[in-house]
């Protein structure tokens, strides 16, 4: 409540912006940090999130997908755990990625 906020927006802005980097695509509206202050269309937003995420597990080649019914729907409800677990994806992206640079043979 101190922070209104500001932490998640931050927080959604630098997660899409490491996914288009990942996956070489400019950024859409629904990527930027004020898409979340729109009703309803933030949901959309975090719908395009899970995919953007998705293709980028896709792109290296990780089996991890992301519910994009569970980022947009269940996941606010549940004491607005997208964060947590979209978080928990990108983490394991990052994982693959570092181990693709430490190991560029496999």
């Amino acid at each position: 409540m101190i922070t209104f906020s500001i932490y998640y927006l931050i927080w959604y802005d630098r997660i899409n912006r490491e996914l288009s980097a990942i996956l070489g695509q400019p950024r859409r509206a629904n990527s930027q940090w004020w898409n979340q202050l729109i009703p309803f269309w933030g949901l959309v937003g975090l719908g395009a999130t899970a995919k953007r995420l998705n293709a980028a597990h896709a792109l290296v080649g990780s089996p991890t997908r992301v519910g994009i019914f569970t980022s947009w729907f269940w996941a606010p409800g549940w004491f607005g755990s997208q964060t947590r677990y979209l978080q928990q994806r990108i983490n394991i992206l990052h994982d693959v990625l570092a181990s693709r640079t430490a190991h560029p043979g496999y």
